[in-house]
């Protein structure tokens, strides 16, 4: 029998179960008999050609006459393996000469990748027993007993077929959109305009939220506040106030010259009486937050240490792979599976007495199969929810340590008590009838597992935002009179929507919304958990957006990109969120009808798309030493004149370790200094200071050693 595995890590834990040896000399894992091995891939091995790896010339120039590129067939080249780095293609091709097709298991991941990926590998290695090989297919910890079960039920390779032609039809989607929009767009544009069939499509909402910000136009409403006790009070206590708002009962926002506003406070000066008129309490409960799973992990980081999402997976991949402390980070899931309650428990039993703070307030008895917040393989896919799998080592760094924090606070928390309360929407009304005011108000039951929440140092300063708002009413019945102490008119101006945040750009990709706020969140979202943030870090890296302040803005280039794409009506709609979203439902759905639909789209459109404005780069400033215009390089921001006359005025982009973003160079060339930033000495010492420029250089101002 031979095994082929997309990871070393599952390699291995499958050699453990079945008592399996590493054979160095070979590089897989053989059994005592030596009639079996276990052999690992490192991921991707293979990629799609280039365009010039059809014709042989490598310095074929960008044409419009040699588009639509569409091979007769896509073809695939080996990835070269890293320096002193083991050629993982030539040990797998080796392991099947040793070992045969004829008992062959596929066991890399459980899904749309995973397959891909094994299937490439088959195709490289020449393999030809798809009638015999069988597939390993789990989502749940790779306990013993989970491997022992997947082994013995594995099924026919042939049976996992569609997910094959799924993940060949998106790599080949995604290769015809990039290869031919980006050239497309680059040769007429005068400029590289890079183009993906998703990343663009993030690109455009983005751009979206930005003009929609900058277009808004504010307009002033009011609400009218009183503040109300009631009448009865228990004797010697002071009376018991509570807010209340005025509503129409559609609105409770007026123009501020409303006349409804303006007769109700004249009633108020005249009668301070008000009635109540119905009162409706109702017993809510909210469960704790379920497992993480990638995304929701990289939300959670950003919004309390300000990691990005590139940053937050690299920490867990950290964990996963080097201290082996986490469970696979890119992951999809909430839950675990049916099966792994033990797993669990045994987890539960380890942590709690290694951090017994976060552990309190735990109800073991939910660690059950009839819990289906934490167990449930009906809902799983690709991989199992984020769990801790061991104490954190001594020697993970300072980042390592929050992450694991707080994927491990998680894993308590969805075992602790719901928070039950009490909400209570009470309506009063003038005597007359004739204006209403509304107010809601909350009671804490049980705090459950919100009592951790609350006296973290995480939820100091990241308010729950029913806490916020929630205030606690006295004992009323319904027909009681209550009094206006007084009233206030509370002047206001709508808001445009915020920025995106890396919490709010990932919560969009994974449940986006169409043009008429459809809710999409049923269809495939943009891109996978595994890929956002590399999407995300592509449009950084190519300077296409930037962030700034935890903001996620869009650069000119960037601009200019959607504007190119916004001339050409069909492209446009192809990166809109609907399109994109139906069209990633179809490649799950009909992989071959999405291709032909790609194909086709290529085919007929692009021969017709043509663009009226090239790139002009813009400046950010005048030199100060003379005079010409500065521009963003890759690693700084330079003078036009420097290779014509030798200008030596620069600004880095990295100064002391702090970074000098496109913001700060313009603020420097209009005379002003930056915000501060943390620096570092070259001896290690940190310290803070504001960067200005005098006489032509850029110098550190600093505020504290």
């Amino acid at each position: 029998m031979l095994i082929l595995t997309e990871k070393p890590s599952v390699a291995q834990d499958i050699a453990n179960t079945l008592h399996f040896s590493k054979d160095t000399a070979h590089g897989y894992f053989v059994s005592a008999d030596k009639k079996s091995a276990i052999v690992a891939a490192h991921g991707h091995l293979l990629e799609l050609y280039k365009p010039e790896d059809y014709t042989g010339d490598e310095k074929k120039a960008w044409r419009l006459e040699d588009l639509p590129l569409i091979p007769d067939q896509m073809k695939y080249k080996k990835i070269p393996p890293e320096p002193k780095k083991p050629d993982s293609l030539k040990i797998i091709k080796g392991a099947f000469e040793t070992f045969g097709q004829d008992d062959f298991v596929l066991a890399t991941d459980a899904e749309r990748e995973g397959e891909l990926i094994g299937a490439l590998i088959l195709d490289y290695v020449g393999f030809t027993r798809y009638d015999t090989a069988k597939r390993f297919w789990t989502s749940e910890a790779l306990t013993p007993d989970v491997i022992r079960k997947a082994l013995s039920n594995a099924k026919p390779l042939k049976n996992y077929e569609h997910y094959k032609r799924a993940g060949l039809a998106r790599q080949h989607a995604d290769w015809l959109v990039g290869m031919n929009f980006t050239r497309l767009l680059s040769v007429q544009s005068n400029t590289l305009c890079p183009f993906g069939r998703v990343q663009t499509a993030v690109l455009g909402a983005i751009f979206m939220r930005e003009k929609a910000i900058a277009e808004f136009q504010p307009k002033p409403y009011v609400q009218l506040q009183i503040t109300a006790t009631k009448n009865q009070k228990a004797q010697g206590c002071a009376p018991e106030s509570f807010k209340m708002i005025l509503t129409d009962g559609s609105t409770d926002r007026f123009a501020p010259n409303d006349e409804t506003v303006s007769e109700c406070k004249n009633l108020l000066s005249e009668n301070k009486n008000l009635k109540i008129t119905e009162i409706k309490t109702e017993q809510k409960t909210e469960n704790p937050p379920q497992l993480f799973d990638i995304t929701e992990l990289q939300k959670y980081c950003s919004q309390h240490y300000q990691f990005s999402p590139s940053q937050t997976l690299e920490l867990a991949q950290s964990l996963y792979e080097k201290h082996k402390c986490l469970s696979y980070p890119r992951t999809p899931s909430v839950v675990l599976g049916d099966d792994n309650v033990e797993l669990f428990r045994k987890k539960f039993e380890l942590l709690k007495t290694a951090y017994p703070k976060l552990a309190q307030g735990c109800a073991p008895e939910n660690i059950s199969a009839e819990n289906k917040r934490i167990f449930n393989s009906a809902k799983l896919t690709d991989h199992h929810a984020l769990i801790p799998l061991a104490v954190l080592p001594k020697e993970a760094n300072e980042n390592e340590r929050k992450l694991y924090t707080a994927v491990t606070k998680r894993f308590f928390t969805v075992i602790k008590p719901p928070h039950t309360y009490e909400q209570t929407n009470i309506t009063a009304e003038t005597e007359n009838g004739r204006f209403t005011f509304k107010t809601t108000g909350k009671k804490i039951i049980q705090q459950g597992w919100k009592e951790s929440e609350i006296n973290t140092e995480e939820k100091r300063k990241v308010a729950l935002p029913e806490e916020d708002d929630a205030q606690v009413l006295p004992e009323l019945a319904q027909g009681e009179n209550i009094t206006v102490q007084n009233y206030e008119l509370l002047q206001k101006m709508t808001k445009p929507q915020k920025h995106f945040t890396n919490a709010t750009i990932l919560a969009m990709m994974k449940n986006p919304k169409g043009s008429d706020d459809e809710n999409l969140g049923k269809l495939a979202g943009l891109g996978t958990p595994a890929t956002r943030a590399k999407i995300l870090q592509g449009l950084i890296d190519r300077r296409l957006i930037e962030v700034i302040k935890q903001h996620i803005l869009i650069t000119e280039k960037g601009k200019f990109l959607i504007k190119q794409v916004l001339q050409l009506p069909r492209l446009a709609d192809l990166i809109s969120i609907s399109t994109t979203t139906k069209w990633e439902q179809q490649l799950q759905d009909e992989p071959e009808r999405f291709l032909e639909n790609i194909k086709s789209f290529i085919r007929t459109e692009l021969p017709s798309m043509r663009l009226t404005t090239t790139w002009e780069r813009p400046s950010l400033g005048i030199c100060p030493l003379c005079r010409g215009k500065v521009f963003t390089g890759k690693n700084s921001y330079f003078c036009e004149n420097k290779p014509k006359e030798k200008c030596t005025f620069i600004i880095f982009k990295t100064i002391s370790g702090a970074n000098v973003t496109e913001s700060d160079a313009i603020t420097l060339l209009s005379g002003k200094e930056t915000r501060a930033k943390k620096m570092k000495s070259v001896t290690g010492k940190e310290f803070t200071a504001k960067l200005k420029i005098e006489k032509g250089k850029v110098i550190r101002n600093v505020q504290k050693w």
